[in-house]
C-alpha cells in the first residue's frame, strides 16, 4: 500500500510540474524566478520519492529511467551549473515517467492498489 501512495504521489508531482511548465520556453522558465523555485521544489520532491521506492520496485518497473532521477537529485543541488540536465527532466523525463507509470498502472494493477 505505500508503494502504491509514492507511484501515487509521482503521478501528481510529476503532473504539477508539466502543468506549471507547459507553456514556458526554456529561457521563460529560467527567467522566472517563482514558477523557476516551485517546479525546483516539485522535481525534488519527485527525486526523493522516487529514490525511496523499494528497489524490487523499481525493478519491476524497469522502463522508467530510475538512474537519471538520481542523476537529476544530485544535478539539484546546483541547479543553476545544471539548467540543461533541469530542462531535460521537465521537458522529456518527467512526461516519460507519467506515460510509463500509467502503461504500468495498466499492465501491474497491484502496484498501484491502496487495498491491503
Amino acid at each position: 500500500m505505500l508503494n502504491a501512495a509514492m507511484l501515487g504521489l509521482m503521478e501528481q508531482l510529476a503532473m504539477d510540474i508539466m502543468t506549471l511548465t507547459e507553456e514556458l520556453s526554456e529561457t521563460d522558465f529560467f527567467a522566472s524566478r517563482l514558477t523557476r523555485k516551485q517546479t525546483l521544489q516539485l522535481l525534488n520532491s519527485l527525486v526523493r520519492t522516487a529514490s525511496g521506492l523499494p528497489q524490487e520496485v523499481r525493478e519491476r518497473l524497469h522502463q522508467i529511467d530510475w538512474n537519471s532521477w538520481v542523476k537529476l537529485g544530485q544535478a539539484l543541488a546546483r541547479p543553476e551549473q545544471h539548467p540543461l540536465l533541469v530542462w531535460v527532466a521537465i521537458r522529456e523525463l518527467t512526461p516519460l515517467t507519467v506515460q510509463r507509470l500509467h502503461d504500468y498502472k495498466r499492465n501491474q494493477p497491484e502496484l498501484f492498489s491502496m487495498a491491503p
